[in-house]
């Protein structure tokens, strides 16, 4: 028989932003398929909601922590404690936020601050720190979410697709430096996603949703269960060959 490229039963998997949304979405996944996975978060009630409710099928393979991944030192304190219970093969970086609409001249530089802290400089921090330890293992995959918006800026948050464009190009860097040790670094660039996070930006922005409808090829807006593909392939065998990629999951958007 031969091997199933797809298999990841036994990997353990690290996805922050794990609790709600995208992150949540590809945990299910890789659960059903037998991986282990531990969630961080920066919120506790989500951790609390979703071990209590959408994971609890699987408490035994799913651990949760607490992690704030804009706070560096936060990220190598909870790295350096999940790794002591051993190694980790796959990290997914779920961890983002976005905005609601807003001409680029009005966007505080305190925005643009948090969002560059938590989704570039948070994905940047949790790649350092089990991007390491993959290295000395000679193995790993590291799967960070970049955007669309990565290569075409939606109007009102300039900020958030800059964050987006440098996850993408982190990525690229750290696929060819690390190319030779082993360790695999890929993105994947979501179109518009029904999330915790977008669903309030979608009601309280008038038009926004059919604008993304109508933008979509493919007729809808995605679900978390649109991405858990991806997800399964760059942590499985089937993606060994592949690094330094940027995967548009995006229901036809940048058509």
């Amino acid at each position: 028989m031969s091997e199933d490229l797809f298999a990841i039963e036994g990997l353990r998997i690290v996805i922050t932003g794990g609790a709600s949304g995208i992150g949540l979405g590809a945990a299910r996944e890789l659960l059903q398929r037998g991986a282990t996975v531990e969630l961080w978060d920066a919120r506790d009630e989500r951790l609390e909601r979703a071990g209590a409710g959408d994971l609890v099928s699987w408490r035994d393979r799913v651990t949760m922590r607490r992690v704030d991944v804009a706070d560096a030192r936060a990220v190598e304190q909870a790295a350096h404690e999940t790794l002591a219970a051993g190694p980790v093969d796959v990290l997914i970086n779920c961890a983002g936020i976005s905005s609601f609409r807003r001409p680029v001249l009005e966007i505080p530089l305190d925005d643009w601050e948090r969002m560059l802290g938590v989704n570039l400089m948070g994905t940047l921090h949790t790649c350092r720190a089990f991007g390491a330890a993959m290295i000395g293992r000679g193995s790993g995959s590291i799967v960070n979410v970049s955007s669309v918006d990565a290569v075409d800026p939606s109007p009102g948050i300039l900020h958030y697709a800059v964050s987006k464009a440098a996850v993408a190009m982190l990525t690229t860097g750290l696929a060819r430096e690390w190319a030779k040790t082993g360790v695999r670094v890929n993105a994947v660039g979501p179109g518009p996603i029904s999330t915790p996070m977008t669903e309030p930006i979608l009601e309280k922005t008038p038009g926004l949703r059919e604008r993304w409808e109508a933008a979509i090829p493919l007729g809808w807006i995605g679900t978390p269960r649109d991405l858990a593909g991806i997800f399964v392939y760059l942590a499985s065998p089937a993606s060994a060959w592949v690094t330094g990629r940027s995967f548009y999951i995006d229901g036809g958007w940048l058509l």
